[in-house]
């Protein structure tokens, strides 16, 4: 008999820096009456200091390619890793909202798929960055040799199509050198970026057998990437409701759904979607328009438009968008919701689940005290950490000694002694050479670039104008 597979419990906080900020889109005042993504503390002041009074728990934090520079935010998420001693992911997210857009100073969200295609030059400048400039054993602190040994450090000159910079890795290796990287997005065009980079994905999905699709789908599209595919760990998001008893639960239930703010629920929505449900009446059936979803999530529109048989209205999309979101919410005793994520991980193939909450820290402390015992009864939940005092990695994949990325992930290629193979990378000082002047798909690999290291090209890299049009790093320059 195979073995039970057993859940990682993902507790999930919405705070996010410099990724989805920016509330309001099409009702302010809703969207601060239900008090749903607003006033919310930057993570990454928090992490430091959660990360100084634990030992094994691994923190999160979402970071935008679409509003951060690569640089400050590979300096940001190698000191994060740092501090935490190697527990610590960025959850990569491209944005999705005008507002966001305008909150960053843009005029507005830049299209959907255009949107992925920097994400993908963006993750290959953080990795030449996090994975290419410091080589192993740089690092001396030596009253002899002094701090670091100079020719194991490597100038970085990376001139893409949406991205520059001529520049040092921006610190020593970190435990995992690229934390852990979580995604969340399930479009194609998404999908196909989470079959390249990502090590864990936000996923959908109401149902295991709907869920089972999309894991599939970007297991085998990692395969195809020359990725081991159960190095991709899949977490559903699920709502529970646990009471001692059925009543109990039941009485949960009803009060949480009497507090439910339908107008923040679908001011939320409106900014997911980036459709303006204030011009639609509150009751009557709505159909959505997915035909430019630019300023959307795509796998929320698919959710609202496979979550229910009975018509959407946005009065109910409001209040649903409030209570759960389009996720799984069981309700009852512990027994019964273990059921419920017993036959998720048999039929949907999932590593776990984001638990959301109806009320905090209520909710939280029934899952510790109610049901976390009985999944660890039945097998299905871990009661200790494979690598008690480990890395985020380490635990993730179970396995000791896996702080890095795996060989086969995208980020390897660009590890030093893989950049030294490929034509034209290197110059003759050492120095990492990469130019780009094509959008990358998802299936793209490191192209050599047809750099010579002449005093010439280094005039002019070292002049980048970072607003405007730069000169192409070429054999020709």
């Amino acid at each position: 008999m195979a073995p039970k597979k057993q859940l990682h419990l993902n507790f999930f906080d919405q705070a996010c820096t410099g990724s989805h900020m920016g509330v309001g889109q099409w009702n302010a005042e809703a969207t601060f009456h239900g008090g749903s993504g607003v006033g919310t503390l930057d993570p990454l002041v928090l992490v430091p200091a959660m990360a100084s009074v634990t030992k094994n728990v691994s923190f999160g934090v979402t970071g935008s390619t679409s509003y951060i520079n690569p640089y400050i935010l590979a300096r940001t998420i190698s000191t994060l890793d740092h501090v935490s001693n190697g527990r610590f992911a960025w959850n990569v997210v491209t944005s999705y909202s005008d507002t966001a857009a305008k909150a960053m100073g843009k005029i507005k969200v830049t299209g959907h798929d255009r949107r992925y295609e920097e994400a993908h030059e963006f993750m290959d400048l953080v990795y030449t960055l996090l994975e290419g400039s410091w080589e192993d054993g740089a690092s001396i602190w030596s009253a002899e040799k002094g701090a670091y040994d100079f020719s194991k450090v490597h100038k970085v000159n990376f001139d893409g199509l949406y991205h520059r910079t001529v520049s040092y890795g921006p610190m020593h290796p970190s435990p995992q050198r690229t934390p852990v990287l979580f995604q969340a997005g399930t479009s194609s065009a998404g999908s196909a970026f989470a079959a390249k980079h990502a090590e864990a994905i936000f996923c959908g999905g109401h149902k295991p057998s709907e869920t089972k699709r999309i894991v599939d789908s970007i297991r085998a599209a990692a395969a195809a990437n020359g990725r081991d595919p159960n190095h991709v760990k899949f977490f559903p998001q699920i709502t529970p409701i646990l009471g001692r008893t059925v009543d109990e639960a039941q009485a949960k239930y009803e009060k949480a759904l009497a507090n439910v703010d339908y107008a923040g629920g679908l001011a939320k929505m409106s900014g997911y979607l980036g459709v303006d449900f204030g011009q639609y009446p509150l009751d009557e059936p709505f159909v959505i328009d997915d035909s430019k979803p630019d300023s959307g999530i795509h796998a929320m529109i698919t959710a609202l438009q496979r979550y229910s048989d009975l018509p959407m209205t946005p009065r109910r999309i409001g209040q649903q968008m409030a209570f759960c979101g389009f996720a799984a919410m069981p309700v009852g005793t512990p027994e019964m919701v273990a059921d419920v994520f017993e036959e998720w991980a048999n039929e949907g193939d999932i590593d776990g689940f984001n638990i959301a909450y109806v009320s905090n820290p209520m909710s939280y402390e029934d899952i510790v005290d109610l049901l976390v015992p009985v999944l660890q009864e039945r097998g299905i939940m871990w009661k200790d950490y494979t690598v008690p005092g480990g890395t985020f990695r380490e635990n993730l994949l179970r396995e000791p000694g896996t702080s890095k990325m795996p060989d086969c992930h995208a980020a390897a290629q660009f590890r030093y002694e893989n950049l030294k193979k490929q034509d034209g990378v290197i110059d003759g000082k050492g120095d990492i050479w990469i130019s780009r002047k094509e959008p990358l798909q998802a299936d793209s690999t490191l192209p050599s670039p047809p750099v010579a290291a002449t005093e010439d090209v280094v005039e002019k890299v070292s002049k980048l104008d970072v607003n405007g049009t730069s000169p192409a790093v070429s054999a020709e320059a």
